[in-house]
């Protein structure tokens, strides 16, 4: 039997392990290059998630449900982004001329819309819960992070009520349609009480249509649904971006001691009648670039306007 001598065995082992070393090298090569492709060719903030703080104080008005009734009517609301509401005569009279183009305190300046939500309060003093902070997200029509989802139609009011609870995004507890006891959360952000609330993503094309002297308005609900299984039902084939409110709040107690102001007249309790409102009043051109650069991923994405 021949035997390679020891100085021979030692170099082709050498010259393997080179080769192995090229190969993996080679590999690597691919990989990133490919991640950098995949980077370069997705949006690197694809969703919007627009901050709004609150207009000041609270009111009993709802441009939507009670329009052009004469306040107080209803139960106490919370408003964020538009600030134009509280400056109004009767901002149950409020149409898109009075908002569109006036001033905002969402991080996004074109981001005029109105979102409101009842009031979190003590059950026993009624005094409000402190909002730590409010974020509209809009997402792809199926609620992915990007993805398809046209501009919502201008002077859009609709009325969501899908929603449901949470303790934060850093808190285990899962999420149900009461208040639920975050007493083990810290109350910084991602750990404290929080409320999400859905609006519908398929539209059947017709457009808002809105009267001043129209009393009570809530007809663009029946011209939206909601998506299912990543498709949308039948009669409403046009996809707009899903917009979601969320709201958190500086409280980490056991939950049995607050209750919504809208809880009462829903007929329910520990804060399963929430719902959310929202007014389509964003600069026209501001959204579409909204929709295209942070949600389509077909534009570019700044801080600045994805928030």
């Amino acid at each position: 039997m021949r035997h390679t001598p020891r100085h021979a065995a030692v170099a082709l082992s050498s010259r393997r392990l080179q080769v192995v070393a090229m190969v993996m090298a080679a590999t690597l090569a691919l990989v990133v290059t490919s991640l950098v492709s995949q980077s370069r060719s997705q949006p690197a903030q694809a969703m919007a998630k627009i901050k709004c703080k609150q207009t000041t104080g609270t009111g009993r008005f709802d441009p939507i449900v009670h329009h052009d009734e004469t306040p107080p009517v209803g139960h106490n609301h919370q408003f964020f982004g538009n600030n134009a509401w509280l400056s109004l005569p009767n901002p149950n009279a409020a149409n898109l001329s009075d908002l569109q183009g006036k001033g905002t305190n969402c991080a996004n300046p074109k981001d005029t819309a109105g979102y409101w939500v009842p009031v979190l309060q003590n059950k026993t003093t009624k005094a409000p819960v402190a909002v730590q902070a409010f974020t509209a997200y809009y997402r792809s029509f199926d609620f992915k992070e990007f993805g398809q989802g046209q501009p919502l139609p201008p002077d859009t009011r609709l009325v969501a009520e899908k929603h449901n609870w949470s303790c934060g995004q850093y808190m285990s507890v899962k999420p149900v349609p009461y208040i639920p006891d975050c007493s083990g959360a810290t109350g910084q952000p991602g750990s404290t009480l929080t409320a999400h609330i859905d609006f519908p993503s398929c539209w059947n094309g017709v457009k808002p249509n809105h009267p001043a002297s129209q009393v009570g308005d809530t007809t663009d609900n029946k011209n939206f649904a909601y998506e299912s299984g990543g498709a949308c039902p039948s009669g409403f084939p046009i996809k707009v971006v899903a917009l979601r409110e969320t709201i958190s709040y500086h409280y980490t107690g056991h939950g049995t001691d607050l209750e919504l102001s809208s809880d009462a007249e829903h007929g329910t309790t520990d804060g399963q009648s929430l719902h959310a409102d929202f007014f389509n009043a964003w600069d026209t051109a501001g959204m579409a670039s909204m929709v295209k650069n942070c949600v389509s991923g077909t534009g570019t994405p700044t801080a600045a306007e994805c928030g």
